[in-house]
């Protein structure tokens, strides 16, 4: 089994109204869906967040209320990542939120604080990751595959490369990942150097990268010139390499 992500949160809140304009108005939710089931004498309201996860606010006639604090067992608080922190704590504070100061992650080095909902819901905004150089980034991975060490290294290999990659190499012959781990193991090595590096993000996990290389020639080859594409798909926070082509000149 393969979990995708969090589909969605559910909250059973006590003042419909209240928590309604809390989550749409304070914290700015979009409104997907709202219906009021007679017969259960129950709101649910579907709320959006911009990456596509939702929060499903419900009310129940006398639920019970839920004890917060002191901290037990189960789910603890709802987390919600935002650019900066302190700017949105102030935002919050404007509207007569309640928030903790500002602490910083010991492990991450990111800033968060903690507020609560109308009924006391634990809150959290957690602090963006800085934003990546992705230029930088996958020059320096695309580089790595034309180094000597990484090229003869089958476990470094499968780190940078998809499980289903695919390459059509510069003789035409195409490849899949267990062939060329296999292939580069003997690879009679020539050193490489990149030029006219360009990376186009052409969705939020998949980039485009195209360059030029220049093989120097060795004893057993003469050097040769190649234009050099590559797409890299980001999973999990990691980018690898799904396709590449090389076209000599």
């Amino acid at each position: 089994m393969q979990l995708n992500r969090i589909h969605h949160v559910a909250i059973i809140c006590a003042n419909y109204a209240v928590s309604k304009r809390f989550y749409t108005e304070v914290l700015g939710l979009r409104v997907i869906a709202e219906n009021h089931r007679i017969a259960r004498d129950s709101y649910k309201l579907d709320l959006a967040l911009p990456d596509g996860s939702q929060i499903e606010l419900f009310s129940f006639p006398d639920a019970p209320a839920r004890l917060t604090r002191p901290e037990a067992q189960g789910l603890r608080h709802l987390s919600f990542e935002v650019h900066d922190v302190q700017a949105a704590a102030n935002e919050l504070a404007a509207q007569g939120i309640a928030v903790e100061p500002l602490r910083t992650d010991e492990f991450t080095g990111r800033r968060f604080t903690f507020f609560a909902d109308p009924d006391g819901l634990p809150l959290e905004l957690y602090e963006a990751a800085p934003p990546e150089n992705l230029d930088a980034l996958l020059l320096k991975l695309e580089g790595d595959l034309h180094l000597r060490e990484v090229r003869a290294s089958a476990a470094r290999l499968e780190e940078l490369l998809e499980d289903d990659f695919q390459e059509i190499g510069i003789s035409g012959t195409t490849w899949t990942r267990p062939a060329i781990v296999e292939a580069l193991r003997d690879e009679v090595f020539s050193e490489r150097t990149m030029s006219d590096f360009r990376v186009q993000r052409i969705a939020p996990d998949v980039a485009l990268v195209t360059y030029r290389v220049h093989r120097k020639a060795i004893a057993q080859r003469p050097s040769a010139d190649s234009l050099r594409s590559s797409l890299w798909r980001q999973r999990l926070g990691r980018w690898r390499m799904a396709f590449h082509q090389g076209t000599p000149l």
